[in-house]
């Protein structure tokens, strides 16, 4: 018996920009200029006190090193169209061919039931027969009674072990599809997220495709900025990372296999981090994995501060795992080499954060001891750095089409988190799992940002020291000018924290958002003020 045929589904929101000729010529240029600039600070007659001088050499390495692997993967940016096979299975499937048996995991852990009630409607009514199930670690009756009222399996399992990988791998022992999609309670899949991405499984050595997280509540400076990051990462790297066979699962919007999840025992349990802990280990057994550049999926950002922050701390937490623990250069282990720089990158992008606290504390140090890493003057130091960082800049603008400040903001502002996920993977305390927008509503805190108004505190004493002492001008306005820059983006997130982001429309954000908002239907990039660019 044969479905019957599948209606012409609205086109998909592309997550994909072809790579533009005057992005290869901007990335050839910032190199000369990444390496003009290196070479001024190896210079022994710059040489500032020998500790400061290092660490600035640390930082600013880290950060040469990390811009060239992402330059080197937005060149690498993956142009070939979809295989003949994928399109010829397709028409077969909207002219009414049977399909593979297909079972929908959303997987729930506190949210709010209306928010997760809109996931379910639009799971269940995806073209393509299918089988939907909640899958509720919240263990909510209320949820239970919704599934039922829509039509859809509920499912929910005792004692939660190994957060939402136990979840998922408790929804695969009670089930059969051939195929497994996954979608968070806050993603919402359009009508033809199946019809896109099922066909892609013509390859047999195809594990699973994923396909972009996109945001649509653009409520405040912290959701419009990590949509934004989201965004430029899934247009600018993973195009790149799909040419190496190295894209990545991200936990929601993405198929599997189920076959290929039965050769490594399910989902990765040995990090809450499951999702890039299990395209690893597949990437490891020769799988392959498919970026599907189109939006199929519209979820919620983080709506205030400590949300995003979980959330960051999350992310870094598996970064680190992977650049610490992963073995990715051990022998033999089955991943290629450019597979292995692109799961290195995943890491060294938090570890960024370590240079950008090292560049925060300099204009401080400076104004208030005298101290500067680099010994020249106003000029000579502006020729050696203002290309190199406006070549950073001009390749993230011109392959993304321009980025929004409150994606620099939000990455400045997640520092001090970063660095407390690598402290927790060096001591062995991995950051505990909890859904994003699960209790984030609007909440306000000035302790969720104290590390954040620690810095503030200090460097508006050093711009006042440094404007009273004026020891020698130059430099002094220079080093106020940006402690002046730290104070201003410091200040914006500390405001946003303590505000509970209500300042863009003066009222309670939710995540519950409204319809209109929410249509019925994340590695994130990093961005600088001294250094900022788009990161793997």
């Amino acid at each position: 018996m044969t479905a019957p045929p599948v209606p012409p589904a609205r086109a998909a929101r592309l997550a994909w920009r072809p790579l533009q000729r005057s992005t290869r010529v901007a990335i050839i240029a910032a190199l000369a200029a990444t390496l003009f600039y290196q070479l001024f600070l190896l210079n022994p007659a710059y040489r500032g006190p020998g500790w400061l001088w290092f660490a600035m050499l640390a930082a600013e390495g880290l950060t040469a090193l990390h811009l060239i692997g992402t330059w080197w993967t937005i060149l690498a940016h993956d142009d070939r169209p979809e295989s003949v096979d994928a399109t010829v299975w397709r028409n077969r499937l909207r002219a009414g061919s049977d399909a593979p048996s297909i079972d929908v995991f959303i997987t729930a852990y506190g949210e709010e039931p209306a928010l997760v009630r809109r996931t379910m409607i639009a799971a269940r009514d995806m073209d393509l027969p299918h089988r939907t199930f909640l899958l509720d670690d919240g263990d909510s009756d209320e949820l239970r009674e919704i599934a039922d009222q829509v039509g859809i399996d509920y499912l929910r399992r005792p004692g939660g072990a190994h957060a939402k990988a136990g979840n998922v791998n408790a929804g695969l022992a009670r089930t059969n599809g051939e195929f497994v999609v996954i979608f968070d309670a806050d993603h919402v899949p359009e009508p033809g997220f199946l019809l896109s991405i099922l066909p892609h499984f013509h390859d047999p050595d195809v594990a699973f495709v994923q396909s972009p997280q996109f945001y649509t509540n653009k409520v405040n400076l912290v959701a419009t900025g990590s949509g934004e990051a989201q965004r430029i990462f899934y247009e600018l790297v993973c195009p790149g990372k799909n040419h190496f066979n190295a894209a990545f699962c991200v936990g929601t919007n993405v198929m599997f296999r189920r076959d290929a999840l039965d050769t490594i025992g399910g989902i990765w349990t040995g990090s809450n981090s499951e999702d890039i802990w299990t395209s690893i280990e597949l990437h490891k057994r020769g799988w392959k994995s498919i970026y599907v550049p189109q939006v199929l999926a519209r979820g919620l950002a983080p709506q205030d501060v400590p949300s995003y922050l979980k959330q960051q701390l999350r992310w870094a937490s598996g970064g680190f795992e992977v650049l610490l623990r992963g073995r990715l250069f051990k022998r033999g282990i089955g991943l290629t080499i450019d597979q292995r720089l692109q799961y290195l990158f995943c890491g060294t992008h938090y570890l960024l954060s370590l240079a950008m606290l090292t560049f925060m504390l300099f204009p401080a140090l400076y104004l208030l001891f005298a101290l500067s890493p680099i010994r020249a003057d106003g000029f000579a130091w502006a020729t050696h750095y203002l290309p190199f960082q406006a070549a950073v800049l001009l390749v993230t603008w011109l392959q993304s089409g321009g980025f929004k400040l409150s994606a620099i903001v939000a990455s400045i502002g997640a520092t001090p988190v970063h660095l407390r996920a690598l402290g927790g993977v060096l001591l062995g305390r991995p950051a505990k799992w909890k859904a994003t927008n699960a209790g984030g509503d609007g909440i306000r805190s000035l302790w969720a940002v104290m590390p954040l108004f620690a810095l503030l505190v200090l460097n508006v004493t050093a711009i006042v020291v440094g404007v009273l002492v004026m020891a020698d001008p130059g430099p002094t306005w220079l080093s106020v000018g940006w402690a002046s820059m730290i104070v201003l983006i410091l200040g914006r997130m500390i405001l946003e924290s303590v505000t509970g982001g209500r300042l863009r429309h003066g009222a309670k954000p939710s995540a519950g958002t409204p319809a209109a908002a929410l249509p019925t239907a994340g590695e994130p990039a990093a961005l600088r003020p001294q250094h900022a660019a788009v990161t793997a």
